[in-house]
């Protein structure tokens, strides 16, 4: 019998004239990951599967690559050594209730999914006595017919889904350490981008906790992420100077965004990368209104994608607690920015952020 780990996709398997690229791609990123884990496993793509040829821990590492949708540790036999399989393999649980689930990739083995369920079903009941139960049984055992082989396994570890990353260009990221931005990268990397990460350190170990984000976004992506830290209070700086000139510091938080996404797109233009990714979601904070994200992004001169625009806190939090960046946003250090004004612009109006705009251009600032 042969150890094997099934990596089931989804979207990929729609993408005509890319299902074969997208597939080869997948395959690469989880071979990349793997021997970064330092575990070395043989990758092979068939039709609607690919299988790893590694040890059963690998299956956590390969559930977390972009593209995958769900993995099984499964044993590699001929069907009709199954149930000599069964009776010992099984001897480890003691459910009250399971089932048989079946999927046949390989559809000239004769007997089908039905007939596999009903034979093997019997057989566990007979020699366990547990009860079948289709709907919500307490232990379902699977097996996959590929390739005239039965591949059968016990759990089945969900994964992220999306697309792999690498097969939809590069975009660069804020990421402030708090539990919006890491949230927005991952969605990102899920849907296929490499990330490069950008940070504008205030201090107070701030950096600290943004490395630790980046390590387990790292993760979730082929490669180590990259990242590259500005200094927030040299970026900002010409920019509250011209405000305090105009007497009009309650737009600092505007303009410090302003600021933030004219660097990253610097940073974009010299890595080749096509959009800027921020974790803004509307109405959460100042700066996150709909009328100052318009003035935010009509100073930018660069695409500037916001994937969490309409999710509602309690969404964001539930994903990051899933991917683990929440745990490392409660090391956060409190950061009192010393350019935050006591009174902040919500709804400004149009004409007085032009007239800070040409100011700026005057100051050569942007």
């Amino acid at each position: 019998m042969v150890d094997v780990i099934i990596v089931r996709y989804g979207e990929i398997a729609i993408k005509r004239g890319k299902r074969r690229e997208f597939e080869r791609k997948l395959a690469e990123n989880i071979e990349k990951i793997l021997k970064r884990k330092g575990i070395t496993g043989k990758v092979k793509v068939i039709r609607g599967r690919i299988l790893v040829d590694a040890p059963d821990k690998a299956a956590w590492i390969i559930a977390k690559v972009p593209g995958v949708v769900s993995v099984s540790p499964a044993r590699v036999m001929s069907y009709d050594e199954a149930p000599g399989y069964l009776r010992e393999a099984l001897k480890k649980f003691n459910p009250r209730s399971f089932r048989v689930e079946t999927q046949r990739l390989d559809k000239t083995f004769l007997k089908t999914s039905v007939e596999v369920n009903r034979e093997v079903g019997a057989f566990i009941a007979k020699e366990f006595g547990w009860k079948v139960d289709l709907e919500n049984p307490e232990l379902t055992v699977g097996i996959e017919i590929i390739n005239g082989k039965a591949y059968v396994f016990f759990e089945k570890i969900e994964g992220v889904g999306g697309l792999p990353v690498g097969t939809q260009g590069k975009v660069v990221a804020l990421l402030s350490g708090g539990i919006d931005s890491p949230v927005a990268a991952f969605l990102m990397l899920k849907r296929g981008a490499e990330v490069i990460a950008v940070h504008f350190d205030q201090g107070k170990n701030a950096r600290k906790v943004v490395e630790k984000v980046v390590e387990i976004l790292s993760d979730y992506s082929p490669e180590p992420i990259e990242l590259i830290v500005e200094n927030h209070f040299e970026v900002l700086k010409p920019y509250v100077i011209t405000l305090n000139k105009l007497n009009r510091r309650e737009w600092t938080c505007v303009v410090c965004k302003v600021a933030m996404l004219r660097r990253a797109a610097e940073v974009a233009k010299e890595n080749g990368a096509l959009g800027i990714v921020t974790g803004d979601s509307l109405g959460q904070v100042a700066s996150q209104t709909l009328t100052n994200l318009y003035f935010e992004t009509i100073t930018v001169d660069f695409p500037v994608h916001r994937p969490l625009l309409g999710f509602d806190k309690e969404e964001i939090v539930s994903i990051a607690r899933k991917i683990k960046t929440y745990d490392a946003f409660l090391e956060y250090p409190y950061c009192d920015c010393p350019f935050r004004p006591e009174r902040v612009v919500t709804q400004g109006k149009l004409e007085e952020f032009e007239r800070i705009r040409t100011e700026l251009k005057k100051e050569g600032v942007i």
